[in-house]
């Protein structure tokens, strides 16, 4: 079951026959019921949160992601606190491509822009800004929160989207397929998928989520991404794929399933894996708490015992902002925390020291991390 289902039945959204593919998904397993009730009552639920500083980076107790089957453990993360929030927080409940999503002044990324820029087919490039005006063209329509490519009868040309730092934007393909891109993300996508043997896209570099239509309600093409060290083979699903590091890929299947093809090897992968592959190579592929990794688009940061090297890695794609570490250890220290991605920066910084572990002096958009001193 699509987890943007789930979201739109919670709103009582679906439609007849979305209310009957949720009925039998739901009916059919009380792993299913236990895992949509547990959403339902997060998302409706999420209430204040008060939080003791002095413990707000200790590592969440094992025991309460234990759960009956590990396909559902991503579950008990969207419902568990975890550390260093000292607001409330709540997930945004709007479906994909109704989402709002924050403008950070930031400087901006190929090409310098104010906005998400689309260059369309014939090369003429668009800059949805800030207002909410509706841009269109001959075979598309969009504004600052999403674009929706139209079928056309013909396969014409290739179409790219490139979101800067701090923003994130939604893509409807002609095909149907639903794309999320998260900060500092490329994709190349043609117009129509009709008169090719694929339907193929490629994510340049960043981080997207992918809501593939399944090849059956395509002529049973299939649906493949491409990257610059591996390819994925989609017939119908939900994914997550991140290609910041380069010739790093981590690629995340939240249900259905996909072929990773990396240098002459494939692979077939299972809902709730995660694959890493470099340089060609596959590193790991493993289980993993799912809704770690996507919970970027619904509006979130989420860490689980994370470096702070890495959270500053995240941070960075939404506030611009460069780090220097005083010593190399502070790179590994590890925390806890969610928050959401409106929280101004100096915010987050407050509350991390708070932890009395690490302290920032803040200079425009330079950071630099100290030990902590009292």
């Amino acid at each position: 079951m699509e987890y943007s289902l789930l979201i739109k039945r919670i709103k009582k959204g679906l439609n007849p026959k979305e209310e009957k593919q949720f009925q039998e998904w739901y009916s059919s397993s009380s792993d299913h019921r236990e895992y949509f009730e547990n959403l339902k009552m997060n998302l409706q639920n999420p209430g204040d949160l008060k939080v003791n500083t002095s413990r707000a980076w200790k590592k969440v107790d094992d025991k309460t992601l234990k759960t009956k089957n590990s396909y559902w453990k991503y579950v008990v993360a969207a419902i568990v606190v975890i550390g260093f929030l000292s607001f409330p927080i709540y997930f945004f409940l709007n479906a994909p491509l109704e989402q709002e999503h924050r403008v950070v002044n930031v400087n901006e990324l190929d090409p310098p822009s104010k906005g998400i820029v689309f260059q369309d087919q014939n090369g003429n490039a668009v800059t949805f800004g800030k207002n909410d005006s509706v841009v269109s063209g001959k075979y598309y329509q969009a504004n600052r929160k999403q674009l929706k490519i139209a079928e056309v009868p013909e396969a014409v040309g290739t179409n790219t989207i490139t979101v800067p730092t701090g923003k994130q934007f939604n893509i409807e393909l002609s095909d149907g397929t639903k794309v999320t891109l998260n900060a500092k993300s490329k994709l190349e996508f043609p117009t129509s998928f009709k008169e090719s043997e694929h339907r193929k896209v490629a994510l340049i570099y960043g981080e997207a989520y992918f809501e593939v239509t399944p090849a059956a309600e395509n002529n049973d093409k299939i649906f493949v991404v491409e990257n610059s060290n591996q390819n994925i083979e989609v017939l119908g699903t939900s994914f997550n794929i991140e290609n910041y590091k380069e010739a790093k890929i981590v690629t995340t299947l939240v249900e259905g399933k996909i072929n990773l093809l990396y240098g002459e090897d494939k692979i077939a992968m299972t809902p709730g894996q995660q694959s890493t592959v470099k340089d060609n190579n596959l590193e790991d592929i493993k289980k993993v708490n799912i809704y770690e990794h996507i919970a970027w688009k619904d509006g979130m940061f989420l860490f689980k015992d994370k470096s702070l090297g890495d959270i500053f890695n995240v941070l960075s794609r939404w506030y611009n902002i460069e780090v220097e570490f005083e010593q190399k250890e502070l790179q590994e220290m590890k925390f806890n925390g969610r928050f959401k991605q409106q929280q101004k920066l100096k915010k987050i910084l407050h509350i991390i020291e708070n932890t009395k572990r690490a302290r920032f002096e803040l200079n425009g958009n330079k950071i630099k991390v100290m030990q902590y001193q009292e």
